[in-house]
């Protein structure tokens, strides 16, 4: 799918080139008509809704954790999600790309079968709350192989830093893990403007790694769509789907949040 869909921005690229030429020859519109590529900091803040599809196991003094599901055995529940992005353009062809996405759940929820997280044992029929907290920081270097006024096709350097918590807490115990990682990633990127006030934007970045026993996976992909009121405010619309794979020791976890947003972008 992900391949598909650069091959598709290249070729569209490279039609945009063509077009870009031919219409030079009949008119040229005034550079303050233009909308295009034609900023110097892009800023987008979206509401995202995504499914939640979370499994953690947490081990303390050499006791196995039980892998716990957070929607059928914690009770979360789908909820919205702020994100943020900001992208400086100090050249042409070189993009600084800062991110920010707060994940958050809390819960409450009566057990109905045993589990043991972080070496302590939660009976079944205990009451459990439940409070998940998963701070997502990115930032990274974009590099625009093509780059044109009405599109771009580009690769991504980025580092994605992961504070991640959960926290269970019951009449008779509470316990909780926390992990703060660095994770790289690369990745490409491509927008064309199919229309003089509507972009459609593919990015996708991942990695993954083993280090000697330790694995770990980061993916985050996005398709979205912008429509340009002026040059300066765009409504969107999208698809984002993030997944993170950890293996440490006994403890591991797996975290994968998909779902549309809708947003709003400002340049200036």
């Amino acid at each position: 799918m992900f391949r598909r869909l650069f091959v598709w921005a290249a070729c569209a690229t490279a039609a945009m080139m063509a077009a870009d030429a031919a219409s030079a020859q009949i008119r040229r519109p005034s550079r303050g008509s233009e909308i295009g590529e034609n900023y110097h900091v892009e800023a987008a803040v979206g509401l995202w809704r995504p499914t939640t599809d979370i499994v953690v196991k947490s081990e303390s003094l050499g006791i196995p954790g039980t892998e716990i599901d957070a929607v059928d055995d914690l009770g979360f529940e789908d909820k919205s999600i702020p994100a943020f992005k900001v992208t400086l353009r100090p050249a042409k062809r070189f993009k600084l790309r800062l991110g920010y996405t707060p994940i958050s759940y809390t819960a409450q929820s009566t057990l109905e079968r045993n589990i043991v997280f972080n070496g302590q044992l939660y009976s079944v029929g205990l009451p459990v709350d439940t409070e998940f907290k998963w701070n997502m920081w990115r930032a990274g270097l974009q590099f625009d192989v093509v780059s044109l006024d009405r599109g771009f096709l580009g690769f991504i350097i980025e580092g994605n830093f992961t504070d991640f918590r959960v926290d269970l807490a019951s009449p008779l115990t509470s316990e909780f893990t926390d992990i703060t990682a660095p994770i790289p990633a690369v990745g490409g990127i491509g927008r064309v403007y199919v229309a003089d006030n509507f972009a459609i934007t593919g990015e996708m970045t991942g990695l993954s790694l083993t280090i000697d026993e330790d694995k770990g996976s980061y993916f985050d992909f996005d398709l979205n769509g912008t429509y340009y009121i002026n040059r300066y405010i765009g409504a969107q619309f999208g698809y984002r789907r993030l997944s993170v794979h950890y293996e440490v020791d006994l403890d591991s976890g797996d975290m994968k949040l998909s779902g549309i947003y809708f947003g709003a972008s400002a340049r200036f």
